[in-house]
């Protein structure tokens, strides 16, 4: 009992810096019950079928009415019910890219060609960029007439973050597009408040870098105060919406209710995983998966804090040699309280694991989180440690490519595919190992984002381990320098990881989107505001919208 007590008290120690959380008293006192939820699903499948008549029974031989599909399909994705309509999504667009010559043709409208063109990559289809080259003048630069159309302009700039190493036309649009949506977020040209709120929300984080729960809950505040909406379409959406609040609340409020029996201290991670699991799948099928892999992510967040800050060498590598053995009971070889600590976590949390793959008949998909993730990323915390310790300096490009294991790229992606139930296979456990190109550049744009964000505080804490640190020494720069050189690494990140989307790959989209989405989940948790460690900031303002704001039907 005694060592119990001690226990908490140290994780509480470590953790004493985080403010308490009020998001498990808020889940906990929320009126919800089984009949809610069955209510919003019987509505939901009462307005579906009149949405999928409205649109997609629409004639597939006139162009018109394939174009207006096709800018349907953009509102089902912006509102988050795509995955209502996969079918119809999938095979409605692969009709419409036979014939997208025919569909482009003289059509020069800026909203409709951008909206195609999010479409058609959005799904793996390979819209060329120079589309958009009809919106040029005879000087070779874009027509300023396109800055009067507000609508056009902003979706001609989501359209250019699915730009490849080959856009170039792109490079030149994202300029042209941002310049002039800058001064509408200012507000020295005039526009309608939803339109503004909707121009700075895409300027912060544009939508294919946003996850698609925060994209469904903004679009929704844009769309209903539109003058051309469509209001089945809003209905189902807001229902929908009210559907997925419900759910998530249900499932902490079972699905995460054993988290009560960790320490105090690390039980205030809870909403923090939870919330960075929801970005990686948002949908009710999922749901299984993202309460395993909120309490995955709070395993290596601990393991994280723990070694980086509070471990010194040998008592990390008494760990690692913990952990590479898998023994419950060889805990004691750990060299110190907090090292134990971490251990029991990470076993508690498997063991728990381990059953629920037993009784899906799934075991294999947690040897293979284990074996060939979670183990390489306790290693990476290791050598990274050592770096960090010993004052050692390793190439860049060496600590990128070794980064992304220990930022928990490769071992999350895995325990996501494993939360996907059925869908996740051992084709794709494998596909994984092989470290594919998409996956390793996600794990590359992780590593230097999370090092961007966390600079300042790793070196007031001594921690020299990062790679803003290693930028600045190998190549004799200022912090600021090596900033912007590291951005537009992520820049040309960001381009690769889009190239690799539109390759043929053996594995489903549902694994697929699982590692695109933990991009996602980086761009969101680093972008300007550290927001997985500052609970006032922006993590409140996410958490308020998705859990708290009213939806009025």
């Amino acid at each position: 009992m005694e060592a119990g007590r001690n226990q908490d008290q140290e994780s509480c120690f470590i953790f004493s810096k985080l403010a308490p959380s009020q998001w498990a008293d808020y889940f906990l006192n929320v009126t919800n019950t089984d009949s809610d939820l069955e209510l919003l699903a019987k509505e939901i499948e009462v307005v579906k079928p009149k949405v999928r008549e409205n649109f997609f029974m629409l004639s597939s031989e006139e162009e018109d009415a394939v174009k207006r599909k096709i800018l349907l399909i953009h509102l089902l994705e912006s509102l988050g019910l795509a995955y209502h309509f996969e079918k119809e999504i999938e095979e409605t667009l692969k009709h419409a890219f036979e014939k997208m010559e025919d569909l482009i043709n003289g059509e020069n409208d800026l909203y409709t060609i951008s909206i195609m063109f999010r479409a058609f990559r959005t799904y793996g289809h390979n819209m060329p960029s120079d589309v958009f080259n009809r919106f040029k003048g005879n000087d070779g630069k874009f027509k300023e007439c396109m800055i009067e159309d507000v609508k056009g302009l902003l979706s001609f700039y989501e359209a250019v973050h699915f730009g490849t190493t080959t856009d170039h036309i792109l490079d030149e649009a994202l300029s042209f597009s941002v310049d002039h949506l800058e001064q509408l977020a200012s507000g020295l040209r005039e526009s309608p408040p939803h339109v503004l709120k909707h121009v700075q929300n895409a300027l912060y984080i544009p939508q294919h870098r946003k996850t698609q729960v925060l994209v469904a809950k903004e679009y929704i505040s844009f769309y209903e105060q539109e003058e051309d909406r469509d209001d089945t379409l809003l209905k189902l959406a807001k229902l929908n919406f009210k559907f997925l609040r419900l759910h998530y609340i249900y499932e902490w409020w079972k699905g995460l209710d054993h988290v009560q029996n960790l320490p105090l201290g690390i039980r205030e991670r809870t909403i923090e995983s939870w919330f960075s699991t929801l970005m990686i799948y948002f949908e009710p099928k999922f749901s299984l998966g993202r309460i395993m892999t909120a309490k995955f992510v709070l395993a290596t967040t601990c393991v994280d804090d723990f070694c980086d800050t509070y471990g010194s060498v040998p008592e990390v590598e008494s760990l690692v040699d913990c952990l590479e053995r898998w023994d419950p009971d060889y805990m004691e070889n750990c060299q110190s309280l907090i090292m134990k600590t971490t251990f029991k976590l990470v076993m508690y949390l498997f063991k728990e694991f381990e059953e629920v793959m037993k009784l899906h008949g799934r075991s294999f998909a947690l040897e293979n989180v284990i074996e060939e993730q979670f183990k390489i990323f306790a290693r990476s915390e290791l050598e990274h440690l050592k770096w960090a310790r010993t004052g050692h300096v390793p190439n860049f490009d060496e600590y990128v490519e070794t980064g992304g294991a220990a930022a928990g790229t490769y071992s999350t992606i895995a325990c996501s595919i494993m939360g996907l139930e059925e869908t996740g296979k051992k084709i794709d456990f494998e596909w994984l190992i092989s470290r594919p190109n998409v996956v390793r550049f996600i794990a590359k744009k992780t590593r230097l984002m999370d090092d961007i964000m966390d600079f300042e505080e790793d070196m007031n804490s001594g921690y020299s381990a990062n790679a803003l640190n290693y930028y600045m020494k190998q190549h004799g720069v200022t912090k600021e320098e090596a900033i912007r050189e590291i951005q537009k690494m992520v820049g040309d990140v960001n381009k690769s990881i889009n190239e690799e989307c539109l390759k043929p790959t053996n594995v489903s989209r549902s694994v697929l989107m699982v590692a695109l989405n933990f991009g996602r989940m980086v761009d969101v948790l680093c972008t300007s505001d550290d927001v997985y460690n500052h609970r006032g900031g922006k993590l409140k303002e996410y958490l308020i919208a998705l859990l708290v704001d009213p939806i009025h039907l």
